[in-house]
């Protein structure tokens, strides 16, 4: 069993203005400096395509509830890792990957960029799937919403930088 979340946004600028906010050096600082959550660009690589990989570390929120607590990283992160593929005929696709040192799990997905109305659409696509019997359907519950909760805070530090 997994579960599937999306969230849809909308933001002002091109594809490619917001393509460089998501991917630029400064996305994991300015997470930080909004969000509290001590996200670090772990590596970031640029390809000869004009794709990007951005990986980011950040502390896990509080609140997981006390089921949970055993799976979850010693050191309380997790890192993220976003690969984007060059641009083709103005859209930007990608995969997501959340990455638990240790815990049964497996979240990611995909994610693009396209043109819409009011400038660009963002579109996030995913499954979790926590591999533990008994208790993996109620985990994936959870985890999918902290992830939905989460992405909509990461919004709105885009928003700000698009602003």
């Amino acid at each position: 069993m997994s579960v599937h979340l999306t969230r849809v946004y909308d933001c002002p600028g091109g594809v490619e203005t917001v393509f460089a906010a998501l991917s630029g050096a400064g996305w994991a600082q300015r997470k930080a400096e909004v969000l509290h959550d001590d996200s670090t660009t772990m590596r970031r690589d640029v390809a000869v395509d004009g794709g990007v990989t951005l990986a980011v570390s950040r502390t896990l929120p509080d609140g997981a509830p006390g089921f949970l607590q055993r799976f979850l990283p010693s050191d309380g992160r997790v890192v993220q890792t976003d690969t984007w593929g060059p641009d083709q005929a103005g859209v930007r696709r990608g995969t997501w990957r959340a990455d638990l040192l240790g815990a049964p799990t497996e979240i990611g997905g995909t994610m693009w960029l396209e043109s819409a109305p009011a400038g660009t659409r963002y579109s996030i696509e995913g499954t979790v799937k926590v591999r533990v019997p008994l208790i993996g359907g109620k985990a994936e519950r959870f985890v999918a919403e902290l992830i939905g909760k989460l992405t909509d805070k990461e919004h709105a530090v885009l928003m700000g930088m698009l602003a």
